[in-house]
């Protein structure tokens, strides 16, 4: 969340929220940028269930989030239990230390596809 302080009123700017979805040779990235919250998140489970014509791997960019609540995070559980019922491969690109705390305090950061890019 970005602030911007004007005399004695303090204002409180956020980043808009994106989702890109790119088609990625066996399958597709999602970039998400802004903040993933209850507001957001059916954008990004809508990218998700997307499957698509090619391939069966998701590359889910979390460095651009400036911010992931609860609902942020069980949007990224639920994929997760899909990819593995349905058979197709869910990989994270670990967001800023901020949202990767909430994996970390939720304990399932060892349970996730972390990757590098």
């Amino acid at each position: 969340m970005h602030q911007a302080v004007t005399g004695s009123a303090r204002r409180v700017e956020t980043k808009p929220f994106h989702c890109r979805v790119d088609r990625d040779g066996d399958g597709v990235r999602i970039t998400l940028e802004g903040e993933l919250d209850l507001a957001s998140a059916p954008e990004v489970q809508a990218a998700l269930r997307d499957r698509g014509d090619d391939g069966a791997r998701r590359v889910l960019d979390l460095r651009g989030l400036t911010f992931m609540d609860s609902s942020g995070l069980r949007t990224i559980l639920s994929a997760h239990n899909a990819s593995r019922r349905e058979g197709w491969a869910l990989q994270i690109v670990p967001g800023p230390p901020s949202v990767q705390r909430v994996f970390d305090i939720c304990g399932v950061t060892d349970g996730l596809r972390f990757i590098d890019q």
